[in-house]
C-alpha cells in the first residue's frame, strides 16, 4: 500500500490549509491589530471572495476524506492514531461552523469578487449579530486547532516519526 496520500487529498489539504490560514489571520490582523479601514474593507472583501469559493473545495475535501483510506501509520499508538482521527474530525466540524456561521451572519449581499454575488439569507439584525459572535468565537477554537495540528506535526517529526511526508 502506497505511504503516502494521493494527489487529490494533498491539493485540498494544502489548499484548504492556506484559505483557513490566510482567513484567520488576516480576520484577526484587521480585527485586533489595524485601524485602518481600506484595510478592514479590503481584508473583508477578499475573505468573504475566497471563503465563499473554498465552500464547494471544503465540502468535496468532506466527502473524499470520509470516502476514501488513508494510508497507514504503524508508528503511532493506536489511541494515538484515534486521538488523531477525532481531531480531524473535529477541524472538519469546526471549519464548517466557521463557513456557516459567515455565510449566515451576512447583512449584504455576498459580493464575489465583484463577478456575482449571493443574496443574504437572513435579514433580523439580533440573529445576524448572534450569529456573528458564533463565527468570532468557532474562528478562535479553529485557530488553536490548526496551532494544535501543526504542533503536532512537528512534535512527530522532531521524534522521528516522519508524518508530513505523507502530504507532501
Amino acid at each position: 500500500m502506497n505511504n503516502r496520500y494521493s494527489p487529490g487529498a494533498r491539493f485540498l489539504h494544502w489548499s484548504s490549509a492556506a484559505v483557513i490560514i490566510w482567513a484567520n489571520a488576516s480576520g484577526f490582523y484587521v480585527a485586533f491589530l489595524s485601524d485602518s479601514l481600506v484595510s478592514k474593507n479590503l481584508v473583508s472583501f477578499l475573505n468573504v471572495s475566497i471563503t465563499t469559493l473554498f465552500i464547494p473545495l471544503f465540502l468535496f475535501r468532506c466527502f473524499h476524506a470520509f470516502h476514501y483510506t488513508k494510508p497507514k501509520n504503524d508508528n503511532l499508538a493506536r489511541w494515538n492514531q484515534w486521538l488523531a482521527s477525532q481531531m480531524h474530525r473535529m477541524l472538519y466540524i469546526v471549519t464548517t461552523v466557521v463557513l456557516l456561521s459567515g455565510v449566515l451572519m451576512m447583512d449584504r449581499n455576498i459580493n464575489v469578487f465583484n463577478l456575482f454575488s449571493l443574496p443574504y439569507l437572513i435579514k433580523d439584525r439580533e440573529v445576524t449579530w448572534l450569529i456573528n459572535q458564533v463565527h468570532i468565537y468557532s474562528c478562535m477554537v479553529l485557530s488553536v486547532m490548526v496551532l494544535m495540528h501543526i504542533a503536532a506535526v512537528i512534535k512527530h517529526e522532531l521524534t522521528g516519526m516522519r508524518i508530513l511526508r505523507k502530504m507532501l
